[in-house]
């Protein structure tokens, strides 16, 4: 008889021990990913981050862990713990059509096991069976369909976290073997063998012989069958090519008759790499762009500045004409002026702004804060900007976060919303590309 030293998967007293991997596992993931950002100069804002990075793109990925089958034909009878799990291991491609939706192909390969070690053995019934011993290995294929349950929140600030639930078709091969030993005794008397299955009779006359044996078997099966698989996936962004994640998933077996089991129950941790260009070259790829960009505008102005020239000399000789006329009105203007009763000049105050920026330092928040109490209780009005580059839209938006922002700063110093009017934002409408124009004025009125 073959003697073969079966070693268990997991030890009976390491659950608790799974159970702490799987939580340093997951403070690693959210560890790794609190640091992940996903916009920067030059990159789509946070709001279009995964339409960036999964909109018609390809991404491979490995994945591993372990595996459970419910329902399996050949039952456990006083079996070691760890033949309820055994380990898996896979991987696939998947194309990203939006970012709510991607198809794809898997493969997973796992085993399953069951055990039989009788303590008690019927001795009616011959052959006796000792010990038993099945192992099924199998291969899954499937062909499936995620769809991103985050996307119904498609500007959320923390687009490196992503939901997938999944489904589709797979087809599992599978091949066993069932390994089984047998006890079992006969009694040969007058020619005649039959199982000794109770008492035995032996008389002075009787010639009688009694034999028992041990039998082992080693029986193979194979079964192929379709299945439906259920997956829910959390994925975290390391950066914009490497993504890790955990993954539970559920095959239900089709047609499983005798020998498939139920459902096929996976627990697994992935690692995809995405296919998209890096930051640093979609930033180089942004720069280049609005370099170019850049040229052509200088093209653009220098032709202009020659039309102007042109312009220009024209009209100098009506300016020198109109000279002459402004020399005799401005005596007729100063004394004017002069008649006039003098007014003050409204006191104004200007808050700079770095480039792309909407917040100002420590520094400039205190001064605000010492203009501010200067003027308490009167009215002021707010006026904020935006440089030239950039898109209309963007500019806009911009110079309405740096007036928030200054209107907020001004409320906590103590003024009413009634008193901050008119506050109005006007982007880069004056068309100014210097940092001059980053700012927000504010007038006492």
């Amino acid at each position: 008889m073959q003697r073969k030293r079966l070693t268990e998967l997991l030890l009976p007293d390491r659950g608790i021990i799974t159970s702490v991997c799987l939580v340093a596992l997951f403070s690693v993931i959210f560890t790794a990913t609190a640091s992940a950002q996903t916009d920067g100069y030059g990159l789509p804002e946070k709001s279009e981050y995964n339409k960036d990075v999964r909109t018609g793109t390809w991404s491979i990925y490995a994945q591993g862990g372990l595996s459970w089958a419910t329902g399996v034909w050949y039952e456990n009878v006083d079996a070691k713990k760890s033949y309820g799990m055994s380990p898996a291991v896979g991987g696939g491609v998947d194309y990203t059509i939006r970012p709510w939706v991607r198809v794809g192909a898997e493969y997973k390969w796992s085993r399953y096991r069951r055990e039989q070690r009788l303590s008690s053995l019927d001795a009616t019934q011959m052959p006796i069976k000792a010990y038993g011993n099945y192992a099924a290995n199998y291969h899954n294929a499937k062909l499936g369909a995620d769809f991103n349950f985050m996307q119904l929140w498609p500007n959320r600030k923390n687009q490196w976290f992503n939901l997938w639930i999944g489904t589709g078709v797979g087809y599992s091969m599978t091949k066993a073997n069932e390994y089984g030993i047998y006890f079992s005794t006969t009694v040969t008397e007058n020619g005649t063998s039959k199982p000794v299955t109770g008492d035995i009779n032996i008389n002075n006359g009787s010639s009688v012989s009694i034999q028992g044996n041990v039998r082992t078997t080693n029986g193979h099966s194979a079964f192929d069958r379709f299945y439906i698989p259920a997956s829910l996936h959390m994925e975290f962004d390391v950066s914009r090519q490497v993504t890790i994640g955990l993954k539970g998933e559920m095959d239900f077996i089709l047609n499983r008759e005798e020998l498939a089991p139920k459902n096929l129950i996976f627990g697994l941790a992935t690692l995809r790499y995405n296919f998209v260009p890096g930051k640093a070259k979609k930033m180089q790829k942004h720069i280049d762009s609005r370099i170019a960009s850049m040229d052509a505008a200088v093209s653009d102005a220098l032709r202009k500045a020659e039309a102007e020239k042109v312009r220009a000399d024209r009209a100098d000789a009506e300016r020198q004409r109109l000279e002459k006329e402004n020399a005799a009105l401005k005596k007729s203007l100063n004394d004017c002026q002069q008649s006039k009763p003098v007014v003050a000049e409204k006191p104004e105050y200007t808050i700079l702004f770095d480039n792309n920026s909407s917040f100002f330092s420590k520094e400039q928040g205190e001064a605000l804060k010492a203009f501010a109490e200067q003027y308490k209780g009167k009215k002021l009005s707010l006026v904020a900007e935006a440089s030239k580059p950039g898109s209309k839209e963007y500019n806009q938006r911009l110079s309405e976060r740096r007036l928030e922002r200054v209107v907020k700063a001004l409320e906590e110093v103590g003024f009413a919303a009634d008193d901050l009017k008119p506050s109005i934002a006007i982007g880069a409408q004056r068309g100014i590309d210097s940092a001059e124009a980053r700012r927000v004025t504010i007038t006492v009125e």
